[in-house]
Order: C-alpha cells, then sequence, then structure tokens
C-alpha cells in the first residue's frame, strides 16, 4: 500500500491516480527518496498562509516549488487539525523566509483569485431540470 501525498488516503501500490483525490501517485513515487534527503532550512521563517484543506495546500506548495521558493509547513506528525477562533479548522501553516515573503505573498493572492468557490445556487441547479 502507498499512502497519497495529498489526502493521506492508503491506495493499492499499483494504481497511478488516487482513487479519493485524483492525485498523480507516479511523481511522488519518483521525487520521494530526494525530497527525504532534502533540508529546507530558513534563517527567518515567516508565517505565509494557513490553509484550511490540505489539495490547497498541496497546491499551493506545488506553486511555491516552481516558483523556487524554499518553504517548510506547520504540520504535525499525528496529522491532526488544530482549531482556531471561532471554530474553524486549519490544516497546514505554510512558512517562507522573509526575503521571499514578498513574491510568495503575490503567488498567494493569485492563487486565491484563481480558486473556484461554488455557492449553494451551483448544486441546486440540477434540481431544478427534474
Amino acid at each position: 500500500m502507498k499512502i497519497c501525498h495529498v489526502c493521506k488516503a492508503e491506495c493499492e501500490d499499483f494504481v497511478e491516480l488516487c482513487p479519493v483525490c485524483g492525485a498523480d501517485l507516479t511523481e511522488v513515487e519518483e521525487n520521494a527518496a530526494e525530497a527525504q534527503t532534502e533540508e529546507i532550512l530558513l534563517k527567518n521563517p515567516v508565517l505565509l498562509a494557513s490553509l484550511e484543506d490540505v489539495v490547497s495546500a498541496e497546491i499551493f506548495k506545488d506553486i511555491l516549488k516552481d516558483n523556487g521558493i524554499p518553504f517548510t509547513t506547520g504540520d504535525s506528525e499525528d496529522g491532526t487539525m488544530r482549531v482556531v477562533f471561532g471554530g474553524g479548522f486549519v490544516s497546514e501553516d505554510i512558512y517562507v523566509d522573509s526575503a521571499d515573503f514578498e513574491t510568495a505573498d503575490k503567488l498567494y493572492s493569485e492563487f486565491l483569485e484563481s480558486e473556484t468557490e461554488f455557492d449553494g445556487d451551483f448544486f441546486d441547479d440540477d434540481n431544478d431540470e427534474e
């Protein structure tokens, strides 16, 4: 069994896509050894973002990687989530070096603008046709 890097679901060894979230599992296998030996040190880490869902967190981390911005996360070893004021959940904190913060913050703003938001009416349209 292998574990999906996005949603942490258990997947059969032979599958190339996660059956839960659709993440590409082949690329992770190829980069697993390299990622384990890579250690990221940030001289002046600052909190860039707190993302509520693991899929968005993984997508944004890929954006940072693609732009050559080193980061680290505040995720815990046991995968637990912490409850924040107002009863919300935060899945993952992403930290960047203070020298990269401005560029990373711009990428984060662009990422937030690109995310699709669905309102309740989106899901009700299928019921109207009946």
